[in-house]
């Protein structure tokens, strides 16, 4: 199988896991994004996070360091510099949850408001 074959499989099972876990995955933002409201996220972030989260969760074949490297990579070009913090906090916060089998104290600020923002 070319590199290309192998990107695109890996590709199409990250996004089935993204959608058949979709509802949970959502349950994982808002239950880290403790003080903000699910609808003020940016799509962007959203997005982002729906995809990182699908990852750390169901593809373990990639490393956890390298998901969130990458999701704070399209996070600083998509959303801006100032959300990067919030995605790594929820990401960070899933991948201790899901590694240690025990829930820390949410302790996430909100990203600023960016023009990305569903209303």
């Amino acid at each position: 199988m070319s590199c290309d074959q192998v990107t695109q499989q890996y590709s199409r099972r990250l996004l089935q896991a993204a959608i058949d876990h979709g509802e949970e995955i959502d349950r994982d933002i808002r239950e880290m994004a403790t003080n903000w409201d699910f609808g003020r996220i940016g799509q962007m972030e959203k997005n982002i996070l729906r995809i990182s989260i699908a990852e750390l969760r169901f593809l373990p074949e990639t490393p956890a360091k390298v998901i969130i490297n990458e999701a704070l990579e399209l996070t600083k070009e998509f959303a801006g510099e100032e959300s990067r913090a919030f995605v790594n906090a929820i990401l960070d916060r899933v991948y201790k949850r899901d590694k240690d089998g025990v829930s820390a104290e949410p302790k996430v600020a909100p990203p600023p408001a960016s023009d990305n923002e569903t209303h």
